[in-house]
């Protein structure tokens, strides 16, 4: 099923919601170098094929395979992404398609690639998911799985149902596929020396990096998979990026303007206080006030009720000896 904007439909617009990277949101921060460099690595592996981009989100990603891809199908369940990618990232060899990742509209072995970046740990029955790969992937097909390590992503996000660690994703995807390949993806601060126009330019830097800060596989963000059921010939390309600027100098802004903040909200927590305080006092002010009004109320019914019981009783005596006089006569 395809999407196409009906005129009088309007710019397709998508929120952020914090966990699909869009790049007009995101460009500049660590979350747009975290995607666009996954991306990136597999154009190696997709070049002159046809492949799949499922969940494409915003299409960025499906953008950047096309541009060595001979075509690119990008498919999500979120009709509204898929009018935004067909909006802002298409180009002649992509199709922007709705449909569901356990059910993926697109013929038996039909691409040579399935791209799948932070897909799984978001979709209830993965088994499904993954048997729908290799439906829609020629018999040596390549799927390339990307997705968090449980033992190192931040916990509690709640768009996650299921994260994995490294073994128990591996035992599962080799359910379906009898090759993987496992790369990684990893994140560090980044000290460089270059010129101001390689600093000032977004693009490649041509420049050795040196790994100063040896990490264990357990410390990796993301697992970066290949997986096949045929030898492959094609290679993952190690990419790296720069993300958002690193300045102790912004943190430490920010922290104090943290605090500042903190600091106002306790003050006027405080005033808050006070003010209740003196709400209460009032309150009970006023509940004694209350109570003391319904005493005097109630004395003073009570005394005209006593007052008005003596006149009745006194009235009914003189009506009473009335009557006896009149009998005696």
């Amino acid at each position: 099923m395809s999407l196409a904007q009906q005129p009088g439909d309007g710019p397709a617009e998508l929120v952020d919601t914090g966990e699909r990277m869009v790049p007009e949101f995101h460009k500049g921060e660590l979350i747009y170098a975290e995607h666009v460099t996954r991306y990136r690595s597999a154009l190696a592996v997709v070049a002159d094929l046809t492949v799949l981009d499922i969940a494409c989100g915003s299409g960025y990603g499906s953008q950047i395979l096309s541009s060595t891809a001979k075509h690119v199908y990008g498919v999500d369940t979120d009709a509204a992404a898929v009018a935004y990618a067909a909006e802002h990232f298409a180009a002649t060899n992509i199709e922007f398609l709705v449909g569901d990742a356990v059910a993926i509209p697109l013929p038996d072995a039909s691409v040579d690639v399935v791209v799948t970046f932070e897909t799984i740990e978001h979709i209830k029955d993965y088994r499904t998911f993954l048997a729908e790969i290799k439906r829609v992937l020629k018999p040596d097909g390549i799927a390339l799985v990307s997705t968090p390590n449980d033992l190192e992503f931040t916990e509690g996000n709640h768009f996650h149902l299921h994260e994995f660690e490294y073994d128990e994703l591996i035992a599962l995807l080799a359910e379906e596929f009898a090759h993987i390949e496992s790369m990684f993806q990893a994140t560090w601060k980044y000290v460089a020396v270059g010129s101001e126009a390689s600093f000032a330019t977004e693009g490649p830097l041509d420049v050795p990096v040196a790994n100063l800060a040896p990490i264990s596989r357990d410390r990796y963000l993301y697992f970066y998979l290949l997986c096949a059921n045929a030898p492959v010939h094609r290679r993952i390309e190690p990419t790296a990026a720069l993300g958002a600027h690193y300045s102790d100098r912004a943190l430490i802004t920010h922290d104090q303007s943290l605090r500042d903040t903190i600091e106002q909200l306790s003050a006027s927590i405080e005033q808050l206080r006070a003010r209740a305080s003196e709400l209460e006092r009032d309150c009970a002010f006023a509940e004694g006030e209350r109570d003391k009004a319904r005493q005097d109320t109630a004395a003073v019914l009570n005394t005209k009720v006593m007052r008005y019981s003596r006149t009745v009783r006194s009235a009914y005596a003189r009506v009473r000896r009335a009557g006896q006089a009149r009998g005696a006569r």
